[in-house]
């Protein structure tokens, strides 16, 4: 019993951060398409957009498997 909470929180953590980092990647999405670049690519790319689709992978298989 104790591990499905656990995983609950997991699953539930998981897709906080998910949601916050995409909002996050919205944004700096918003300011670049507008002309307004707030970071160099590359470094938006390694720091916001890598990180939100790593751990909305990690969201989708945990609601997936369970």
């Amino acid at each position: 019993m104790a591990d499905s909470a656990a995983e609950s929180d997991e699953k539930t953590s998981w897709i906080y951060a998910f949601l916050i980092l995409l909002s996050v990647s919205v944004a700096m999405l918003a300011l670049r398409l507008t002309g307004r670049q707030f970071l160099v690519l590359e470094f938006e790319v390694a720091v916001i957009y890598f990180p939100t689709a790593l751990s909305g992978i990690v969201a989708a298989y945990l609601t997936l498997k369970g």
